[in-house]
């Protein structure tokens, strides 16, 4: 919006000034004694230059952008979460010393401090009483057994705080089910509690996920490429690690995405080519691991979109191919997971082809 208003008022300006020093109609008049220096024999010249460039940036600042065309929006989560785990919640309750009968029975004495010394067989003997109590018999004082002190209940242990990988388990859960708001927090948390490169481009990666599932592109681009920095320290630590590749990978389509949304298409097309070239450099681990195949497949029909909004259908159609194999073996293994994205990818080589005349 602010690049459209920039352009608006730059065009506007360039195209007042041209009109007036080429000295086009009355309000041109007044500027026809002002001298252009070197440029006087080519006022009109200068002046209509002015003018047409100012009104093509009027022009181009209020043309709308191209509106990605809808397709196959499919998620990769790159770690099989599993079950969301609940946290463990303790609660706290008062504890009580029981009381005895004659605890219950007796009054409490006013000064517990000093105890009275107790004559028993003519030897002084000092003891803890707790309370004293008269014989129906005699009617003498007689002790009652004395109380220790209550057992002491220990604390309760506060909870093992989250690790980083229990954090993104409860956010994954709470994104299923709908609990934006928590699932932001958490995020947050995710965040300060990322520790080394590869916690920290899987927290800005997920970022990007979560902003662009809401619609703020912008920061979801911003998250997006802090990603993939991270995720580049990380692999260049362990160049050959699966899960730091697949997650520079998967950043890199974050980064596609976005900019295709924001129509920087070859910014696009060059980060949806690097994340298909990192995934096809596994060396066939895909063959044997479906969420590496699917994520395999997604890369290849992003890239495919992109070549043929740019007019390039025949790599697009190849790229479909390709990504109709690897979802042909998906579906074959697991019919009711894959089945449907088979059928979608079937639908759009079909139109491919239709639109090639293959």
């Amino acid at each position: 919006m602010l690049a459209r208003i920039v352009g608006i008022v730059l065009g506007l300006i360039l195209a007042t000034s041209g009109y007036v020093v080429a000295g086009w109609g009355r309000l041109g008049g007044w500027a026809t004694y002002v001298d252009l220096g070197p440029f006087e024999p080519h006022r009109s010249f200068a002046g209509g230059a002015a003018a047409i460039l100012g009104g093509v940036l009027v022009v181009a600042a209020l043309t709308p952008r191209r509106k990605p065309r809808p397709r196959n929006s499919r998620v990769v989560w790159t770690t099989d979460l599993g079950e969301p785990v609940a946290a463990p919640v303790l609660h706290q309750t008062e504890t009580v010393a029981p009381q005895t009968a004659a605890e219950s029975q007796a009054p409490v004495p006013e000064t517990p401090a000093a105890e009275p010394l107790i004559t028993l067989d003519a030897a002084p003997v000092a003891t803890p009483v707790a309370a004293s109590t008269p014989t129906p018999e005699t009617g003498l004082l007689q002790n009652a057994e004395p109380q220790g002190p209550a057992p002491e209940t220990p604390p309760p242990e506060a909870p093992p705080p989250e690790s980083f990988g229990q954090m993104r388990e409860r956010m994954v859960a709470l994104s299923h089910e709908g609990e934006w708001a928590e699932a932001a927090r958490v995020l947050i948390a995710m965040r300060a509690a990322a520790r080394g490169d590869h916690e920290k481009a899987v927290a800005y990666r997920d970022l990007g996920d979560f902003a662009r599932g809401q619609g703020q592109m912008d920061d979801a681009a911003e998250a997006y490429e802090t990603a993939v920095s991270y995720a580049r320290d990380a692999r260049r630590v362990a160049p050959h690690d699966e899960a730091t590749l697949e997650l520079l990978a998967g950043a890199l389509a974050g980064v596609g995405d976005a900019a295709e949304a924001e129509g920087r298409l070859d910014a696009a097309l060059s980060a949806f080519e690097e994340s298909l070239a990192l995934r096809r450099s596994q060396g066939g681990r895909e063959a044997h691991d479906p969420a590496a195949q699917r994520a395999l497949s997604v890369s290849l029909e992003r890239l495919a979109d992109l070549r043929e909004d740019r007019g390039h259908r025949m790599r697009a159609l190849d790229l479909y191919r390709e990504s109709y194999d690897v979802a042909a073996r998906l579906a074959a293994a697991d019919p009711a997971r894959f089945g449907p994205e088979l059928a979608l990818t079937r639908q759009r080589l079909a139109e491919l082809e239709a639109k090639v005349g293959v």
